[in-house]
């Protein structure tokens, strides 16, 4: 169905670079487009090394790299690719101006049949892209990072998104070894962020109360959540918890729960000081003596691992 399918994606940062990579490797020609020519040279070099990754760990072959790397175009503008294009996946910055802009132009320069997705982890934009003249097409795809690694995205289909434009958004994800998630109308969050947020509030709470430390929490959610969600989500979890017992602890402990609406208490703290994680070199953990690339992949490679071990524990 989509064989001849032509790819564009725009943004080469983060999530941009390993979206082209994971339809290259799929046998998709991908252009991959960015403003800067910096970040494209960037986006090139991380390609390279993740497939590499790839290929050290049996995930694909030293051939399929090689074909791979071929399908990517790079380019600083999309006027000549994006009339020829099938599929957009749009992961620029998090701004509604320069999102608007960019829709706008893509309604003049492709094809009515193109399919728009948005890559935005939290923005509308059902009501931020609203005035294209086919929003029959407009859909967003939230992919997770790493995304050429993180089976997950998130599908979010808008008041006027046609159940032609979801199949065919599902059935390309799940032909490249995706597990699409559909939400039926967009809200603040999708699926994952408000879980996350939820689980965040209340583990600062308790940070910031002083009943327990970051490291206990992680070292909690590594040794219960951790083992079970590899073959059971939470909800079914609760099936073997039983539901009778889930509302009587619930009934409980709702109203000991933190309820704010305000800000995060630690998260506000971390920023102040300049502890943003990683990036900055401290957060929960002290990163300054650490060589960044070389953590992310090793992140990366566990990660992979366990998806190995969870599809051989789920054959």
């Amino acid at each position: 169905m989509f064989k001849n399918w032509k790819i564009l994606v725009i943004g080469a940062g983060t999530m941009g670079h390993s979206i082209a990579q994971k339809f290259a490797v799929n046998g998709f020609e991908t252009t991959l487009t960015d403003q800067s020519e910096d970040q494209l040279k960037l986006a090139k070099k991380m390609i390279t090394n993740n497939l590499a990754t790839l290929v050290d760990l049996s995930e694909i072959t030293k051939a399929e790299a090689d074909k791979a790397e071929k399908m990517i175009i790079y380019e600083t503008g999309f006027d000549k690719t994006a009339p020829d294009a099938d599929l957009v996946v749009e992961t620029i910055i998090e701004n509604p101006d320069a999102k608007r802009a960019l829709y706008n132009t893509l309604d003049k320069l492709c094809k009515p049949d193109c399919i728009f997705t948005s890559n935005t982890s939290a923005l509308n934009i059902f009501e931020i892209a609203k005035e294209i003249s086919h929003p029959e097409r407009l859909i967003i795809a939230h992919w997770f990072n790493p995304p050429h690694i993180m089976p997950l995205v998130e599908v979010v289909i808008g008041s006027e998104t046609s159940p032609e434009t979801v199949d065919k958004v599902k059935n390309i994800l799940l032909q490249i070894g995706k597990i699409p998630a559909i939400i039926k109308q967009y809200i603040p969050g999708f699926i994952i962020n408000r879980l996350s947020v939820a689980i965040a509030r209340e583990a600062c709470h308790m940070i910031d109360q002083g009943w327990t430390t970051a490291e206990d929490i992680d070292a909690a959610i590594i040794s219960t959540f951790g083992p079970r969600y590899p073959f059971e989500g939470h909800m079914e979890l609760l099936d073997h918890v039983g539901w009778d017992v889930a509302k009587a602890v619930a009934s409980f402990i709702h109203p000991q729960l933190c309820n704010s609406t305000g800000g995060n208490p630690v998260a506000d703290d971390f920023v102040a000081k300049g502890f943003l994680g990683i990036k900055s070199g401290r957060g929960i953990k002290d990163y300054s003596n650490v060589d960044i690339s070389e953590l992310q992949q090793k992140r990366n490679i566990k990660i992979i691992k366990m998806l190995k071990a969870v599809k051989s524990l789920n054959a």
